[in-house]
């Protein structure tokens, strides 16, 4: 009777024991998980909103930036996103040996796409309206004026590069040739 009472007591005590650590692990994870998921979303919080809803206004501009850049009269590789008091919306860029503004010649159905782009596909709040595009040899990114999220095109398709950045980004594809593209923060 004495050694079943102690084959109990240590079985009942160990039970305890994996009771008592399971429910330490349990909260410790229940009180990091929430924590991490929120940090997971919110370094993303200034990623296009419904980029399949706006992908051909996008082609479509990458396209027309693309073709400013292969022409080579651009001074950097930078295309001004300019909003208009009238609510239009146009392109403009530092002609190379000037300090002139030249307005990029754009269709009816690039204007429309690039007035859909700035209107609906970005968060408009803590600067994160679509302020530039930079356009690097097989990329075109489309940046926000905070500086934190590009959406970037690859004419090949293969990862961007970011050649001559200062900055260094984490990447998630969308689809082919498209990725959203985040500042890492040291």
């Amino acid at each position: 009777m004495k050694l079943l009472k102690t084959i109990i007591n240590k079985s009942l005590f160990k039970s305890l024991l994996i009771a008592i650590i399971s429910f330490s692990v349990l909260l410790g994870f229940n009180n990091f998980l929430p924590g991490t998921i929120m940090w997971y979303t919110s370094i993303w919080e200034y990623k296009v909103k419904n980029f399949d809803t706006y992908k051909s206004d996008f082609q479509t501009i990458a396209d027309l930036a693309y073709r400013e850049f292969s022409k080579g009269q651009m001074k950097s590789s930078y295309i001004n996103v300019e909003e208009n008091p009238d609510g239009s919306v146009n392109l403009n860029y530092k002609k190379v040996n000037s300090e002139d503004l030249i307005d990029v010649t754009m269709s009816q159905k690039e204007r429309n796409s690039l007035g859909e782009i700035v209107k609906n596909a970005f968060h408009h709040g803590d600067m994160a309206y679509l302020s530039l595009i930079r356009v690097r040899q097989n990329e075109v990114a489309f940046e926000i004026e905070n500086g934190h999220y590009s959406l970037v095109y690859t004419v090949n398709g293969k990862k961007p590069k970011f050649k001559n950045s200062p900055h260094n980004f984490k990447l998630k594809k969308i689809s082919a040739h498209w990725y959203h593209a985040r500042v890492i923060e040291d």
